[in-house]
């Protein structure tokens, strides 16, 4: 049975993140004294995770090319985008490293460049940003420089930054898909989807139980946080709606309205055994009537009176 691909989607979108967590979480609990059983509940919360995650790659971002993830595909942009000014950040970071605070290159790369703008900035804009820093990182100084043997250190996160760049234009390619590319794109979200959903609830549970005697680093950490649940839509497998299972001893509305039908009708008739006259005179609709209790003393006495 394959899963909704906005949820598979969120599977595992939302495994990459329990995993960092979980990664910040061991980082924090080392140190705290003792606690050995819980520290290894983590790092066995980790190893499940990292496991069921083996060879997923960039599969988020090569599936937001399907129409149906577009709602999605934004909301991941951003993501990318994020990534993607680390990435700016770690190159700055190296470059100070190898080179100090006052190098040239620094100048001639990022100016007067704030970053806490590029993260907020549209698509359009940040783009512009992305062809304008590269145009940089290709003039005839920057490669001189990080031609130099002194720069071999920043080598990795200029690769990085340059992978960054390509990944999150990726998601906005104009190229059709096939229909067996497509539905192969489809197999394999909901593969990896179906794959991950076990070892994360384990993991989520054994995060829990470790970090359950230091409450606020519980709270701070987000590992219990579960995939978000979306509102289904019309065109998703009615097999796969969040609805109550329905229990086969539970009336049907069919059978519930044949229990109402007499309720509307008033009272049903007490069956006596033995034979009963008509009484003479009476009319048909008096059969009607309240029981002879509901009738008021003094008009039961003038009825027996006319009989």
């Amino acid at each position: 049975m394959t899963l909704p691909l906005l949820d598979a989607f969120d599977t595992v979108s939302h495994s990459e993140q329990l995993l960092r967590r979980l990664e910040s979480a061991t980082a924090e609990l080392s140190k705290k004294q003792g606690l050995k059983d819980e520290k290894a509940w983590l790092d066995t919360a980790i190893q499940r995770v990292a496991a069921a995650r083996a060879g997923v790659g960039d599969l988020l971002t090569r599936v937001l090319r399907l129409p149906e993830l577009e709602p999605v595909r934004e909301g991941h942009a951003r993501t990318l985008q994020g990534a993607a000014v680390d990435a700016v950040e770690r190159l700055h970071a190296g470059i100070t490293f190898a080179a100090g605070s006052r190098a040239p290159i620094l100048e001639a790369l990022y100016g007067k460049l704030k970053v806490p703008v590029l993260r907020r900035c549209d698509r359009e804009d940040f783009e512009k940003f992305c062809v304008d820093f590269e145009k940089r990182l290709n003039t005839s100084y920057a490669r001189r420089m990080f031609g130099d043997p002194s720069f071999e250190i920043v080598a990795p996160a200029l690769a990085q930054l340059q992978h960054a760049f390509a990944t999150w234009r990726g998601i906005f390619s104009d190229e059709p898909l096939s229909e067996s590319a497509a539905q192969a794109l489809r197999d394999e979200l909901d593969a990896v989807a179906r794959r991950l959903e076990l070892p994360c609830r384990q993991a989520r549970l054994l995060a829990e139980a470790a970090l359950t005697p230091l409450k606020e680093l519980l709270e701070n950490s987000g590992v219990a946080q579960k995939p978000r649940k979306r509102i289904k839509s019309a065109d998703d497998d009615a097999s796969m709606l969040d609805e109550e299972p329905v229990d086969p001893n539970t009336p049907s509305a069919e059978e519930l309205a044949e229990f109402a039908a007499p309720a509307e009708l008033g009272p049903a008739p007490v069956v006596s055994s033995e034979p009963q006259e008509e009484p003479a005179g009476e009319p048909a609709e008096d059969l009607a009537e309240e029981p002879p209790a509901a009738v008021p003393p003094q008009k039961r006495k003038s009825k027996r009176a006319e009989a």
